[in-house]
């Protein structure tokens, strides 16, 4: 999340006409991705107001609000898509909109063992609703981007140009080596702190669901390790038990899964460091702090250096 798109609330008050009167509107900083506001209406009822920018496409729109429905109706707290006039995606000054409900509850940065349990609840219970869910959409935040970005940043001499040279290396030995036989789910595939929230040291609900997508459930889970669990090369191995342990008592991998997981914890660092290094660069207008690259580019390292899966 984050403010690259400037909005008054006249701008968006018709659109409210049918649900509320607007008594604020309030930009959201945290993230990188899109542009979100807080709107309070006068009966105190809050709502997210999201307005996607460059790397969320206008046609994967109707796909993250079906999938957080799907999600919601089996039993995750998690925003749900407001319709106006049998819609749920607008337009504001040229770019897709959409409002969203309002999850109660705040991110944690030092999670308890409770914290932990219910994390390992709610990320299990996600995974068995999504290997049953036949909504479908290709991760493209994976081999694609990487190409890409690399394409950005030829001739590239700036800072961090050595950690990149590195990670090229690592992204030609591997991007041919994704298996075709692990099983496919609909995914979050974005499972940072700032994305799920706590009331009373349980799960209150899990937000920004755009880069949602059928992949993996070894890279979901792969994802949200690398960013629980890691503090650049420093790993939290107590905390990273905990969870391990509660998750693994509610759900099962089969061998293959198991021997992918030293994989896509690369795989995933790789994706988070490449597209941190991209926003630094080429992302630098709206009210928005960018994250150090460096932290991914320390847990890539740390896998190379070490297996997790001596965990199963």
């Amino acid at each position: 999340m984050a403010v690259y798109t400037k909005i008054k609330t006249n701008d968006i008050s018709p659109l409210f006409n049918t649900i509320g009167e607007i008594n604020s509107v309030e930009g959201i900083k945290e993230g990188v991705e899109n542009t979100n506001y807080l709107v309070t209406l006068k009966n105190q009822k809050k709502l997210i107001f999201t307005i996607f920018e460059k790397r969320t496409k206008g046609s994967d729109l109707p796909f993250f609000n079906n999938a957080m429905y799907e999600f919601n109706q089996s039993g995750i707290n998690c925003p749900t898509a407001i319709s106006v006039n049998n819609k749920n995606i607008f337009e504001v000054q040229n770019k897709p909109c959409a409002i969203y409900s309002f999850i109660e509850g705040k991110k944690i940065s030092q999670p308890n063992s409770e914290n932990l349990s219910s994390l390992g609840d709610t990320v299990s219970k996600m995974h068995e609703i999504g290997l049953k869910s036949n909504l479908k959409r290709t991760n493209d935040m994976l081999t694609p981007t990487w190409k890409y970005i690399i394409k950005k940043f030829e001739d590239y001499q700036g800072q961090h140009k050595n950690e990149l040279k590195e990670v090229i290396k690592l992204i030609n030995d591997m991007h041919d080596k994704f298996s075709n036989e692990l099983r496919t789910a609909l995914i979050h595939a974005d499972l940072f702190k700032d994305n799920i929230f706590f009331e009373d040291n349980k799960i209150s609900g899990l937000i920004d669901f755009f880069f949602t997508c059928s992949d993996t459930i070894v890279y979901d889970f792969s994802t949200l390790v690398n960013a629980w669990f890691f503090d650049y090369q420093k790993f939290e191995e107590k905390n990273f038990n905990l969870f391990f342990n509660r998750y693994f008592s509610l759900i099962e991998w089969n061998e293959l899964e198991k021997n992918n997981f030293n994989f896509y914890l690369k795989a995933s660092a790789i994706r988070f460091f490449m597209t941190r290094l991209h926003d630094k660069y080429f992302n630098t207008s709206g009210e928005v702090d960018h994250k150090d690259p460096l932290a991914f580019f320390e847990i890539i390292n740390f896998h190379r250096k070490n297996n997790l899966q001596d965990f199963f």
